[in-house]
């Protein structure tokens, strides 16, 4: 029974002994493999990789074998990284309260008005939209919905749309990247201070002033995407309208209403707008009408100036003309004496007396004969 015991117990010890030796063994090979993996650093010159570039891909090939793990405990702590971008186009009869509206709106909901522009336009253009202006809003993503429900009520909305971006991955990708470099910028640090001629020193700073770089390149862009998940952005058209925009109808009825009713705007407003171009116009107008009334009555003045003058000389040259035929074909009055006397003598010496009547009657017709002449 004892020499039984005492092989048990030798037994046992055995296995112990070879148990121990197996873990020792292991532990011994994890040690040789990291000290060689020392050495090869010492032996390259203080640089991690004998290229002598900047690389961590292996870091990275580590991480990504974590990266759903790690994905997925985001996801349970601080929820996705959704971006979400609304454009709106809105209508509005009361352009400056709808404007005012969406400032204050922005700024009690936690947000900021990121820019803005208004444009105003000219009355010829009185058909279309008389004021637009376009706002850039960032709104915290929990209270989007809410400030989209408080301008589609206080406006009619044309167009609307909005996209989401998932950038969960990009984001945890940039985390772990980051944590690489970080743990890296502290390996350099170490070697650094345990660094003993000038050309590892210069090296190792050269690899620090790298990874610092990049840390700070993929902060910025955690910073971005940060106030991108954290603020919507929403881009919003406002059109001042005096009517606004008729949804589509459902039946002809309907149609034919709103057709009907667009057409009888069309023509009040065409009047309207002609009404409110002639009252703009008018001093225009009358000016010109002035201008051309007095042009009118100068061109008429000179026209009878000028018709008068040539009827002045063509009565001058009838007179002239009547005047002369007169002075060379009228006979004197000793003429016609002499006439009437030779005619009296030859006729007393015919012995005829020539009757009262008859000598009366010769007389006016030579005198008849004479005004024909000078005629």
């Amino acid at each position: 029974m004892l020499k039984k015991k005492m092989a048990k117990v030798l037994t046992g010890v055995l296995v112990l002994s070879m148990l121990s030796g197996c873990g020792s063994a292991s532990k011994m090979a994890m040690e040789s493999a990291y000290d060689t993996a020392a050495s090869n650093y010492s032996a390259a010159g203080g640089v991690y990789y004998d290229s002598g570039d900047y690389e961590y891909a292996d870091e990275v090939s580590e991480e990504n074998g974590s990266s759903q793990a790690e994905t997925v405990e985001k996801g349970e702590t601080t929820g996705r990284k959704l971006i979400r971008n609304v454009d709106m186009d809105v209508e509005t009869e009361s352009f400056d309260a709808l404007l005012a509206s969406a400032q204050s709106q922005a700024e009690e909901l936690g947000g900021y008005i990121e820019s803005s522009s208004i444009s105003n336009s000219s009355y010829a253009s009185s058909t279309s939209a008389a004021r637009s202006a376009r706002l850039t809003a960032r709104i915290p993503s929990e209270k989007l919905d809410g400030y989209l429900a408080g301008i589609s009520k206080q406006s009619n909305v044309t167009r609307k749309s909005e996209s989401t971006e998932d950038v969960t991955l990009q984001y945890v990708d940039l985390q772990s990247h980051k944590k690489a470099l970080l743990a890296e910028q502290e390996s350099l640090l170490s070697m650094m201070e345990q660094a003993e001629s000038i050309e590892d020193i210069i090296a190792i700073n050269e690899q620090l002033t790298d990874v610092r770089y990049q840390i700070e390149s993929m902060e910025s862009q955690l910073r971005t995407y940060d106030n991108q998940v954290d603020y919507s952005t929403v881009n919003l058209y406002i059109d001042e309208v005096e009517r606004y925009t008729p949804g589509a109808a459902k039946s002809a009825g309907a149609r034919i209403a709103e057709g009907f009713s667009a057409n009888i705007y069309r023509v009040g407003s065409f009047f309207k707008n002609f009404a409110i171009e002639f009252i703009i116009l008018l001093p225009i107008l009358i000016a010109i009408a002035i201008v051309l009334g007095i042009a009118i009555l100068i061109v008429r003045i000179i026209i009878k100036m000028s018709e008068k003058h040539q009827a002045g000389k063509k009565t001058s040259a009838k007179t002239e003309i009547r005047t002369g035929d007169r002075y060379r074909q009228k006979p004197g009055k000793e003429q016609i004496h002499g006439a009437e006397q030779t005619e009296k003598s030859g006729l007393c010496n015919a012995g005829r007396t020539p009757e009262r009547g008859q000598v009366h009657t010769d007389e006016s017709s030579d005198r008849t004969e004479n005004r024909d002449h000078i005629q």
